[in-house]
């Protein structure tokens, strides 16, 4: 094949990896992983009847209307991953970054009513792609999970006294686009190759729905919210396309020849969710009581699927087809939460609320026997916090400013993976570890 052809060829592989190398093995946010908000984490995410502030973006929209300030939250949270396998750390990025919101209260008819908008913004990016392959271990659910930007929007309204419905959308961008390079290649003078290259890339918008009932008879607070499931799917393709001459009158050496790639991936999945809650608050205490079903089992191959194609007229070239990407066969999961808080110091000028919560999230990712290693344990989690209102501190400020800091630590025991064939290039494995991280919040009521 003459140097120039094979150069050619050669950098067409390279680019088709450059774009196979935008798949992804992602799934869900940091939100459904480590918590929104530093009151809400304090008391192990279980809030979907008893949010009060703009984590109910998140947790259930229809407790958004209960308010009957106007509000501005913000603060920063912090999540450090220890994970290992076979002892040996994997560098799993820490989920860090902005988080806050704001909420307008008001009035129709009589009814109350809130519209807020929610957001975590990553300090370090605004979201990130990487490209494994399916036999590299790794822990599918938190590789790219802590690097995404959220933003919700949400309204609420009051139906009848003590009943509210909410609903909330969230936004992100799909990602579509196609190289196209047409033009001659010279197999005898590099310098009379002309190559002419176009490029078409689309961001259309994603946006996905929740939605929440709240109800609060008496003392009591009861949840329900549904968030839809997401995925980000980014679609990319390489077309190479033009004739191979040769010589100073340029004969056709190959006419119309041709090499295409397409890389097709699903990034940063979130599942389907239903949550239910249940709060009770008699005097200076609160308890509450989540459970969330997750619909993993419609967990999408977290590997691109890539299809490569070359046609040369009158050149014995082949492309053998690309591997086909092991389903992942991850199942639905319950996830219960319970969460307190005790009103220690309740003042005209002071106040202190002191917090604790739990969680346990069963891994959906089935045992690794075969060519995929998608690693996923177990997730036991311990919260505490603290609540701080100051009020009547200057006339700038005549209503109380709170302040909320919490505390989390997630472990995920360790699991072993055994694998069926006794010659796997990756082997048997086991893998562990845990995060640690904590929230700060400042709110003020105006």
């Amino acid at each position: 094949m003459p140097p120039t052809t094979h150069t050619l060829i050669s950098t067409a592989l390279l680019s088709a990896a450059f774009i196979a190398a935008t798949g992804s093995p992602a799934a869900a946010n940091p939100l459904d992983s480590f918590g929104f908000g530093a009151r809400s984490v304090a008391m192990g995410g279980a809030v979907t009847a008893t949010a009060d502030d703009f984590s109910a973006n998140y947790y259930n929209p229809a407790a958004l209307a209960r308010g009957q300030d106007m509000r501005l939250d913000f603060g920063y949270v912090l999540t450090d991953p220890s994970l290992a396998i076979n002892g040996r750390d994997v560098n799993v990025d820490p989920s860090q970054g902005f988080e806050g919101g704001v909420t307008l209260p008001g009035k129709i008819f009589g009814r109350r009513l809130a519209v807020s908008v929610g957001l975590f913004l990553p300090d370090a990016r605004i979201t990130r792609v990487r490209a494994l392959p399916q036999r590299q271990p790794r822990f599918v659910l938190y590789d790219n999970r802590p690097q995404r930007l959220v933003i919700t929007t949400s309204g609420a309204l009051e139906i009848v006294e003590d009943l509210f419905f909410g609903f909330g959308l969230t936004y992100l961008s799909n990602t579509g686009g196609t190289v196209e390079i047409d033009g001659v290649v010279s197999a005898s003078k590099v310098e009379d190759t002309r190559l002419f290259s176009g490029v078409d890339v689309s961001l259309p918008a994603v946006r996905y729905p929740s939605f929440g009932l709240l109800w609060t008879p008496g003392p009591w607070r009861l949840g329900l919210t549904w968030r839809e499931e997401f995925s980000l799917e980014i679609d990319l393709g390489l077309t190479v396309k033009g004739d191979v001459v040769f010589g100073e009158e340029q004969t056709i050496v190959a006419e119309d020849g041709s090499f295409a790639i397409r890389s097709v991936n699903t990034n940063l999945f979130s599942p389907r969710q239903v949550a239910l809650g249940v709060g009770y608050e008699a005097q200076r205490w609160l308890v509450s009581a989540d459970l969330t079903w997750l619909d993993w089992s419609s967990f999408p191959t977290p590997t691109a699927a890539v299809a490569v194609s070359i046609d040369v007229p009158g050149l014995p070239l082949d492309i053998p087809p690309s591997a086909v990407p092991v389903a992942p066969e991850f199942h639905d999961i319950l996830v219960p939460r319970l969460g307190a808080q005790w009103t220690a110091i309740d003042g005209p000028r002071l106040g202190l609320a002191l917090r604790a919560g739990y969680f346990f999230e069963p891994t959906p990712a089935p045992d690794q026997p075969g060519p995929t290693n998608y690693i996923d344990n177990d997730k036991h989690g311990f919260s505490i916090g603290a609540g701080l209102r100051l009020s009547n501190l200057t006339e700038v400020f005549p209503k109380p400013i709170l302040i909320d800091l919490a505390l989390q630590t997630i472990l995920m025991p360790e699991r072993l993976t055994l694998k069926d064939d006794p010659a796997d290039p990756v082997g048997d494995y086991s893998a562990g570890g845990h995060f640690v991280g904590g929230s700060l919040t400042c709110k003020f009521l105006f």
